[in-house]
């Protein structure tokens, strides 16, 4: 069973002008990913503007990111969608893929105490496959929050149930989630060595997408025990965050993976929308500070 650790790509969805999934652009998009140092691939996520695609098409970016990396880096695909069914078959086609896991995010919108988050998941494991399972916390973006209590509940009693991806700025929540499994991902990108130093698996990231180098050398560094090293690395990430702040970050990605000729375009599909030319000349100036390292 791979699981996952240190440096994972949580990957945006290529499209062409017309807003359609530019299926080739996507497997350039996984060979890229892979070669460039990233431990893990973690498809039809937020940045895979996953709710925003049909049925069918996250189903084919599932098969395209295992048929290029299989065997080379892990592949856990986010399944969770604003059906229950549909959820449920996308872990199923998962399995018959051979993805080495998925991801189940919360609800959205709808708010849902405890009972019933330990309700939702518990009625989707008892139809899934036998696929390893992360589950997926981003509150701030669904409106739902996965209590540790609810995490242990779940695992105890779905072996497949292997960690959390919790994408919030709380390490105190990270404590308790590491009480529990240490198997937990952070999705900020400010508190990756935090995490790490806590015991924590690694991180789910967008941006890794186009800081690549910088991400990997964090956790090489903190696999040496070069933990000076790893702060400086860490500081430089948390400054361009800070300096991307008021940028939207699925198009700043798109936008830079165009520039380097990864994918065709840096069109996302609406509600979200392109950079403005004040943007693109502010992400072109923190893109070029990073290549110049």
């Amino acid at each position: 069973m791979e699981l996952l650790k240190g440096i994972v790509c949580a990957s945006i969805t290529p499209m062409d002008r017309s807003g359609d999934i530019d299926y080739s652009s996507a497997g350039k998009l996984f060979r890229y990913i892979q070669e460039s140092g990233i431990n893990g691939v973690y498809p039809n996520g937020t940045n895979g503007e996953s709710l925003s695609l049909r049925e069918e098409e996250r189903k084919m970016i599932s098969e395209i990111a295992v048929s290029q990396l299989h065997g080379r880096v892990p592949v856990y695909i986010q399944c969770g969608s604003s059906s229950m069914d549909e959820t449920v078959r996308h872990i199923s086609h998962c399995a018959e893929i051979g993805a080495d896991g998925v991801g189940i995010m919360t609800p959205a919108f709808f708010r849902c105490d405890r009972l019933a988050l330990e309700i939702y998941y518990r009625t989707i494991l008892e139809k899934a496959p036998d696929i390893p399972v992360y589950l997926y916390n981003i509150p701030s973006c669904t409106g739902n929050d996965i209590l540790p209590e609810t995490l242990e509940t779940i695992r105890n009693e779905f072996p497949a149930v292997q960690g959390i991806k919790f994408s919030a700025p709380d390490l105190m929540r990270i404590k308790q989630y590491l009480s529990i499994t240490d198997n937990v991902l952070i999705g900020c990108d400010s508190l990756i060595l935090d995490c790490l130093l806590a015991g924590g698996a690694g991180t789910v990231s967008g941006p890794c997408a186009i800081f690549p180098k910088r991400f990997s050398k964090l956790y090489s560094q903190f696999k040496a025990g070069d933990y000076e090293g790893a702060a400086e690395t860490q500081r430089l990430i948390f400054r361009t965050a800070m300096e991307m702040g008021t940028i939207p970050e699925i198009p700043a990605i798109k936008k830079v993976l165009c520039w380097l000729g990864v994918i065709a375009t840096d069109t996302c599909r609406a509600p979200l929308r392109c950079l403005t030319k004040e943007e693109c000349t502010k992400l072109e100036r923190i893109y070029d500070a990073y290549a110049n390292e």
